[in-house]
């Protein structure tokens, strides 16, 4: 059949033929292979993101961990903690008992194998400075313990000087 074309023709069949493979070489072969690369290029940026972020999780974690080792030792030194006890002779100390007005123990909460016991003290007449060492002194309680609600007023007579509430929760294990 090529036999019977011509030169010119020959050469457009041959020329045609050669075009047609490279094209057919181009979508079935290279295409495909730079889809794929472009496809696994993106792979890497998504994945080392999901590895930065399991990496900033596993770092929170361990710093949770950190933490929850810290307060297991504090539970377990504090066993036979009254934080109604303990508030009212910091309060004494930091304030002075007549500086106090009323403190109310809220019902004790129950999660899992801990207790919560909260407790919402008054205080009127305090210095900035008392009320610094009240809190610093919670802080440094013997058992793990927060200040949940604060609330400071300035007192009508004195602008120097506050009046406090707040509620102080203090966590036990359950015996």
């Amino acid at each position: 059949m090529i036999s019977q074309l011509n030169q010119r023709e020959r050469i457009f069949v041959i020329v045609g033929g050669l075009a047609l493979i490279l094209t057919l070489l181009y979508y079935a072969i290279v295409a495909p292979y730079r889809s794929a690369l472009e496809r696994f290029d993106r792979q890497i940026v998504t994945r080392s993101g999901q590895l930065q972020e399991v990496k900033s999780l596993q770092k929170r974690y361990l710093e949770l961990q950190q933490q929850m080792a810290q307060v297991e030792s504090l539970l377990g030194k504090g066993q036979n903690f009254s934080a109604l006890t303990f508030i009212e002779n910091l309060v004494g100390q930091t304030a002075g008992r007549e500086n106090l007005l009323s403190m109310r123990p809220q019902v004790p909460e129950l999660r899992n194998e801990f207790t919560v016991d909260s407790v919402e003290i008054k205080l009127e007449k305090l210095t900035i400075k008392q009320v610094l060492e009240l809190l610093s002194g919670i802080e440094a309680a013997p058992t793990p313990m927060q200040v949940k609600n604060l609330y400071l007023k300035q007192r009508f007579d004195d602008q120097s000087l506050l009046d406090a509430t707040m509620t102080i929760t203090a966590l036990r294990r359950t015996t």
